[in-house]
């Protein structure tokens, strides 16, 4: 004799308990703005990695501010943030100069990056922000045939994308484009190597939210590379950025 009105009852639990399972895991695992969000309401998250003390002052500007403050807007330091890189027009020790800039900005921020590896996607402008988890940082080389702000001697162009929920701001993905012409040439410099890293330092310094300042002292200067690593503003911006509160 079957019971059907008791394993109607069985299937409906086993029903509820993989969704609670199916939900968990996003909360859990997501990397969406509302994942994040509930993570943090329910106090489950902690930093990546310590914060980190700047050990310095100067100029330094942020691109965005949460709404009605000076607070920056960046990613969250609970969260790791992918990357990948599409090598095409790439300098040919594209690997060592992506490796050393992105480990830099994660020492002077706190944030963890991942790295994805290569990939063939060259939409550096729709990284996706639709409510499910967002495509991971695009790092790419291109020159203003493809990408026309690159035109008139700009080196390159970075910057994040930006997530709200309520009145919280957060970055979740972004692009940085370096420029090929300008790549090419300083190959060709007798002090090359230093530049290549630095012009990548300069644009993932846009990429986790500062902005340009009007200082020859500090990376973040706007025209031309004035030196080889972050200055003493940059170190302290950037060290703001990465002691931002996880949500």
């Amino acid at each position: 004799m079957t019971r059907p009105r008791e394993r109607d009852r069985t299937i409906t639990v086993v029903s509820l308990v993989l969704t609670l399972v199916a939900v968990g895991a996003y909360i859990t695992f997501g990397n969406s703005p509302l994942s994040t969000q509930v993570r943090s309401l329910l106090g489950v998250e902690d930093r990546v990695m310590p914060p980190v003390e700047a050990g310095a002052t100067g100029a330094h500007a942020f691109l965005n501010t949460q709404p009605g403050s000076n607070r920056p807007v960046g990613f969250s330091p609970c969260r790791v943030i992918p990357y990948v890189v599409n090598p095409e027009q790439a300098p040919d020790d594209w690997q060592r100069y992506v490796e050393e800039a992105v480990g830099e900005v994660s020492q002077r921020t706190g944030l963890r990056f991942d790295d994805r590896g290569t990939t063939e996607d060259r939409d550096f402008d729709d990284r996706g922000t639709g409510g499910g988890d967002p495509e991971p940082v695009l790092i790419g080389w291109a020159d203003e045939d493809e990408v026309g702000e690159l035109a008139d001697d700009v080196a390159g162009l970075g910057g994040p994308t930006m997530a709200q929920l309520g009145n919280h701001r957060a970055y979740v993905t972004g692009s940085v484009i370096l420029d090929s012409d300008t790549t090419d040439r300083l190959e060709r410099a007798r002090d090359g190597d230093e530049l290549q890293v630095a012009l990548l330092l300069h644009e993932l310094g846009h990429l986790v939210g500062l902005d340009h300042v009007d200082d020859t002292g500090e990376l973040m200067y706007p025209n031309g590379v004035t030196r080889a690593g972050y200055g003493p503003g940059d170190v302290e911006g950037l060290a703001a950025l990465g002691a931002i509160p996880c949500r």
